[in-house]
């Protein structure tokens, strides 16, 4: 199982979407347009010990109770939002790499017995800032709570979490005992499942307003769930009292939030002084500034009115004003990939692209080095199969970061050929046709066209130069693309799991990236196991299933050699068209703040260890 969260392309390729406008930044300010006020600004700031970070145009905060539901399961509501003031059970970055920290987490490590059927989690000793203890009773809150309503959890992955756990008792004040339904590898389970817990206070365990903390009585029983679930659901969709309904108050993060602006997702938060984690803030506030254009946002950052700010890709050139400025630039890398997604269900292409050597040849007319080089100007990384070669990580093999299918039109061509494919007048047709080795495939007639067409997502200059450029070096092989674009939500729309219908009517959707968050393993079960939620192209191999099985179940001894024989396989296989993974986005630091850098793969921001230079 890995991320549900499908964000939208990111900030480097989101063009300008309404002329002009900077959105409110505090009670009685707005972001300064006028460069005279970046000295004075810059000094009340830091003075002040407060910063501002600017979001994403479009991509901002709107729910604050961490059991998200499917349409707020989002980086932006969980990494740079609920995560500052709700912290999950345990922690997995550490210093720009995807590891588990065990300093930042809730718990110490999980505790396995010998025959793998039970976890012990024992917990450390925080506090929420009503003075109570972090303990069992919130762990088995939040257990109960996701059991009963696992359904309204964007993260809910039929037979994984929460299904795989079948009881969980209290220990101790502070220590919790879970019993799965089978051992599970180790590794698995802690990136992909215990990372999804989130402790919940008691205060929160009530089915109204006036009611005392803890009468819900979720904690306790499970039938009490639902009741309680729906007053917190009620009270989260209430985005215009997040800051002063007592109950989003009670905090066990570094941050409590201060000021909320449902209409912009404009959101200043101060600091949660019972805070029991080892990293304490020493700023004062910390603010995330909406801008309804990255042209606003770029204007501000001339201004000198972000402290934490974001350069845009058609902006690349204004790297030397935006260092005289004062401004560190740094990339930052997001643990994911990105790729085209066909449908090998499709009534016409789908014969077409359920042929492996199809697949293969599609892959190797994409010249990545290339369109990183000329249309993201170096700020994107290759994906070369489904485990991030970049940043820096355990889990990618020898074999994926070598680039199985290395750009070659020649080698797409002649894999097309030897299949029964005649190249005439630029386009291949199947001359062919039938199942042997030298033959088109199963479903494919004789004059059939190698013809597939591509729906681009609106509004990214960079992704459509690149789409472009695919398309030239396709026609080298025979292959003709076809090009059509749509906003997001559009595509995202179409790309739907079919195998016949109406909803089959799609051959190919290319939305944005998915990246590993917050289940951090960057295993297959959701994107390419038979029939899993992610997996919209229905891509499904007997094979690949029994290789992410053994993901989820292999022993420690084991699991590394599974894991490679997961990761080879599915690279090899392309089940999607891999393609470069842009930047989350190319990140400005004001000089003199410290401690933002590196920044983390997974997206989260912790602004609890950045400081101003004194």
């Amino acid at each position: 199982m890995i991320t549900r969260s499908r964000r939208p392309l990111a900030s480097i390729l989101t063009a300008a979407l309404v002329v002009g406008g900077v959105m409110v930044a505090s009670d009685a300010t707005v972001v300064p347009a006028n460069a005279h006020a970046r000295a004075a600004s810059a000094a009340t700031r830091a003075g002040s010990g407060t910063v501002t970070f600017a979001q994403t145009p479009t991509y901002t905060p709107n729910y604050i109770f961490p059991l998200d539901a499917p349409a707020y399961y989002s980086v932006a509501n969980l990494a740079l939002f609920q995560y500052l003031m709700y912290r999950p059970l345990y922690w997995f970055d550490s210093s720009g790499h995807v590891a588990f920290n065990q300093q930042l987490s809730l718990a110490s490590p999980p505790v396995w017995s010998r025959n793998g059927r039970t976890i012990e989690i024992r917990l450390k000793a925080y506090r929420w800032s009503n003075g109570e203890t972090v303990n069992a009773t919130d762990l088995l809150f939040w257990e109960h709570l996701i059991a009963a309503e696992k359904h309204n959890y964007g993260g809910y992955v039929t037979g994984d979490y929460p299904d795989n756990v079948t009881a969980i008792r209290a220990l101790g004040p502070s220590t919790v005992q879970l019993t799965l339904n089978r051992p599970y590898a180790h590794t698995w389970f802690l990136f992909n499942e215990l990372s999804q817990v989130t402790p919940l206070p008691e205060a929160w365990d009530k089915t109204s307003g006036s009611a005392a903390p803890g009468s819900g009585g979720c904690a306790a029983d499970v039938a009490k769930c639902p009741a309680v679930y729906a007053y917190l659901a009620g009270q989260a969709k209430q985005t215009g009292t997040y800051a002063t309904n007592p109950l989003w108050q009670v905090v066990d993060g570094p941050w409590k939030l201060s000021k909320f602006l449902a209409s912009t997702g404009y959101a200043a938060f101060v600091v949660n002084h019972s805070y029991s984690g080892s990293v304490k803030p020493t700023l004062s506030k910390f603010i995330e500034v909406p801008f309804t254009s990255e042209l606003a946002e770029f204007d501000a950052v001339l201004a000198g009115s972000v402290d934490v700010g974001y350069l845009p890709v058609t902006d690349v050139a204004e790297k030397a004003r935006v260092k005289s400025l004062g401004y560190t630039i740094s990339p930052w890398v997001e643990f994911g990939y990105n790729s085209i997604r066909e449908n090998l269900y499709d009534p016409t292409t789908g014969p077409i692209v359920r042929q492996l050597y199809v697949r293969q040849a599609l892959q190797y007319v994409m010249d990545q080095p290339a369109a990183i080089r000329v249309f993201y100007h170096g700020y994107a990384t290759p994906s070369y199969g489904p485990v991030p070669i970049s940043p820096p990580n355990p889990f990618v093999t020898p074999f994926e970061a070598r680039n199985p299918y290395p750009f070659s039109v020649s080698t797409a061509r002649h894999l097309l050929i030897s299949h029964g494919w005649a190249i005439e007048h630029g386009v291949a047709t199947c001359t062919h046709p039938g199942s042997g080795r030298a033959q088109c495939g199963a479903g494919i007639r004789r004059g059939t066209l190698l013809e597939l067409q591509i729906v681009d997502a609106t509004g990214y200059p960079e992704l459509t130069s690149a789409m472009e450029a695919y398309k030239s070096d396709a026609s080298g092989a025979g292959i003709v693309i076809n090009l059509r674009q749509a906003p997001i939500p559009t595509v995202n729309a179409m790309e739907i799991a079919c195998h016949s219908g109406p909803q089959c009517n799609w051959q190919a959707g290319n939305a944005g990236p998915w990246t590993y968050f917050p289940d951090y393993l960057p295993t297959g079960g959701e994107i390419f196991a038979c029939g899993a939620g992610g997996n919209v192209g229905s891509y499904c191999n007997p094979t690949n299933d029994a290789n992410i099985a053994q993901t989820h179940l292999a022993p420690p001894a084991q699991f590394q050699a599974v894991f490679a024989r997961y990761e080879n396989y599915i690279a090899a296989q392309v089940p999607n068209i891999w393609e470069p993974l842009p930047d989350f986005q190319i990140t400005l630091v004001r000089r003199g703040l410290v401690g933002v850098l590196p920044q983390e793969p997974t997206l989260v921001i912790n602004p609890e260890s950045w400081r101003w230079r004194s």
